[in-house]
């Protein structure tokens, strides 16, 4: 943990004009571990620390979710077209603070959670990095591809994705990627996905907040986004999966029928605003009135 009296959330002198806050030490995080449809996931993350404005509550992972009974459908004003289920697994926060009370300046949270289709559609195995590619652009798109600012310009809230990259020390197809929001602060995302069986995804989602106003440029020289990022880099590194003899079965097949499946090694931003269709994987043109 952080020195909490150097670094204390009370705030008794003005903030610098530059800083470089402290958050959780990463060395002393405790490793969390959880079966999901059977395939093993561990990661380490330190204790929760919530900011001071709200109390903010962690959701305290269980050992085992068969994900048997599906998932629940998401909230229609984040998901117009509900073509994803999700099941919440986990969820902690974290305080970065500035130094001799100059308080609290940002945090940085991880949510994870088990998605799946709402509409099961046995053609598609998101074991093959294909799908799974697919799968993460269509899920991304059915939350933030319709949040626009301005209808007549087709400005978008958000920017994705971004920093595109696979989870390097992980033997499944994976990927992580950036999102941004495109006016004020950029309030960065890190949007992990691993494929925990045929019909099961992984999704990590690390939001981060700087405690300073202005704009990326401007919210980034006054609060340092390498600690936070950091954190973030820290705890994708730690991710570890042991499949489920039955999703290994199915990786292993793709590998033998097709040894060269991998997924894309670049990825330009979507084009959105966008809708998604019901069967949760083809990005549709965008229309206000679709899910209306």
């Amino acid at each position: 943990m952080r020195n909490f009296i150097k670094y204390s959330k009370f705030q008794l002198r003005d903030a610098p004009e530059s800083c470089s806050p402290v958050g959780p030490k990463f060395a002393s995080a405790g490793r969390c571990s959880v079966a999901l449809a059977g395939t093993q996931l561990e990661f380490k993350a330190p204790w929760h620390d919530s900011s001071p404005y709200g109390n903010i509550r962690q959701i305290r992972m269980k050992k085992d979710y068969s994900l048997r009974s599906g998932g629940n459908v998401v909230n229609w004003n984040i998901q117009p077209s509900q073509s994803w289920l999700s099941t919440s697994i986990f969820y902690r926060q974290w305080s970065f603070c500035g130094p001799w009370f100059t308080g609290f300046m940002g945090f940085t949270s991880c949510y994870m959670e088990a998605i799946q289709l709402t509409e099961p559609n046995p053609q598609v195995n998101f074991m093959h990095p294909q799908a799974l590619e697919t799968a993460a652009l269509s899920y991304l798109t059915a939350n933030y591809g319709h949040q626009v600012i301005d209808e007549n310009c087709g400005e978008m809230n958000y920017e994705a994705p971004l920093n595109w990259s696979t989870v390097k020390q992980l033997n499944v197809p994976t990927l992580q990627f950036d999102c941004e929001r495109t006016w004020g602060g950029a309030a960065p995302e890190r949007h992990v996905f691993i494929p925990i069986s045929r019909t099961h995804i992984a999704h990590f989602s690390f939001s981060t907040l700087q405690n300073a106003s202005g704009t990326r440029e401007q919210v980034d020289k006054k609060v340092d986004p390498a600690p936070f990022k950091e954190l973030i880099d820290n705890i994708v590194g730690s991710i570890r999966v042991t499949l489920s003899p039955e999703a290994q079965a199915d990786w292993d097949e793709i590998r033998k029928s097709n040894p060269d499946a991998k997924v894309s090694e670049t990825c330009a931003p979507l084009k959105w605003p966008a809708d998604v269709d019901k069967d949760g994987l083809t990005i549709l043109e965008y229309d206000p009135k679709r899910y209306a």
